[in-house]
């Protein structure tokens, strides 16, 4: 009786071991498989990571050949346009030298600014261009209205009045001389007397000390267009 007692509760206790190294692998079974879930996701995390950087590294390629066509097109396009923008000026130089002498310390500056300007390798195309068109501009608005400054003309200083681009007149400050300029000769010639209040009229309107009036001024007649 006593030997199957001690058989039995040697049973027991080899269950209880069998049971408990059974827990033991169940465990280690679950520490592994959390372990394989763990390195699983982090594997696909990093094929997603290594896509993404792939796609943009391919952008960056895309972007940087790009970026060099672009900078091939504006080398291209400064080769082309500088030359342009130097007859530009070259013209406009030829112009204002033909053009009625007014402002002239002013327009030569201006001038002067821009072939240091197209020589400078620090200013950058656009800058250029849009000074260049900016003089344009301005030139083109000394042809309207009127326009008033001091000068001098034969020794003496004198008020110049210039009607657009179409007429330049002078008077002395006294209003007991006045001139006109004559294109053709390319110089001052007395302008009759009787013009004196005419040209001291639209001087005052020039500097906006008169409103807007009528003036009875001699004015070159426009020459027809050749064909």
């Amino acid at each position: 009786m006593g030997q199957a007692l001690n058989t039995a509760e040697q049973a027991q206790r080899a269950a209880a071991a069998s049971q408990t190294r059974v827990d033991q692998l169940d465990d280690q079974t679950r520490a592994l498989l959390e372990r394989f879930r763990a390195a699983s996701w982090q594997a696909q995390q990093l094929t997603v990571y290594a896509d993404q950087l792939e796609e943009i590294a391919t952008r960056q390629a895309d972007e940087k050949q790009s970026l060099q066509r672009q900078i091939e097109a504006m080398q291209r396009t400064e080769a082309e346009l500088l030359p342009l923008m130097l007859r530009m000026l070259d013209t406009l130089a030829r112009f204002v030298e033909m053009d009625l002498p007014f402002l002239a310390t002013e327009r030569r500056e201006r001038l002067d600014n821009l072939e240091r300007l197209m020589s400078d390798p620090e200013a950058t195309l656009a800058e250029k261009y849009r000074r260049l068109l900016e003089a344009y501009q301005i030139e083109v608005d000394y042809g309207r209205g009127l326009g008033a400054e001091r000068a001098e003309v034969d020794g003496r200083v004198v008020d110049q009045l210039r009607v657009g681009r179409l007429a330049l007149f002078a008077l002395t400050l006294e209003a007991d001389r006045a001139w006109r300029w004559d294109a053709e000769s390319g110089q001052w010639v007395d302008a009759d007397s009787g013009l004196a209040r005419s040209i001291r009229q639209g001087l005052r309107m020039a500097r906006d000390t008169a409103p807007a009036g009528l003036l009875v001024l001699p004015v070159a007649a426009a020459e027809a267009v050749q064909p």
